[in-house]
């Protein structure tokens, strides 16, 4: 029955668990194509149904994740709660911290300086020899 209006493919309608699967994916650095073939449509579907989902993907995503570990840190998980004040710049890792220059001494600074000396109280440059062998 050509021409039927109940005849044909049914419309896309995306469920929950696409559009998570959409945010992950992207959040990841998936391209659209990629993420198009993963759930079954074409990139032009996936731009139309999921446009939004794509754009706050990764602030989604780590949003989703933090909450998570929170949850699980105020349920006594001890590993969460480290991660927890460490995300949240509380307690610095002993290895982030870059080690400080070592300080120099009065003599040192002096050395240093009598080497960088320039104009007119330079040492002067070692004379050009000629050499004639006629």
């Amino acid at each position: 029955m050509a021409g039927n209006k109940n005849s044909g493919r049914l419309p896309f309608a995306p469920s929950d668990d696409d559009r998570n699967k959409v945010r992950v994916l992207r959040a990841s650095g998936m391209s659209q194509e990629a993420i198009a073939e993963a759930i079954g449509i074409s990139v032009k579907t996936l731009v139309v149904h999921f446009s939004a989902d794509m754009e706050i993907a990764s602030a989604k995503v780590t949003a989703d994740i933090l909450m998570a570990r929170y949850s699980e840190a105020m349920k006594g998980n001890v590993t969460a709660q480290n991660k927890m004040l460490e995300q949240v710049g509380a307690v610095k890792a002993q290895e982030k911290r870059a080690p400080k220059p070592e300080k120099m001494g009065k003599k040192q600074e002096q050395k240093l300086a009598a080497h960088s000396v320039g104009g007119r109280f330079a040492t002067p440059s070692a004379p050009k020899l000629i050499v004639s062998n006629d």
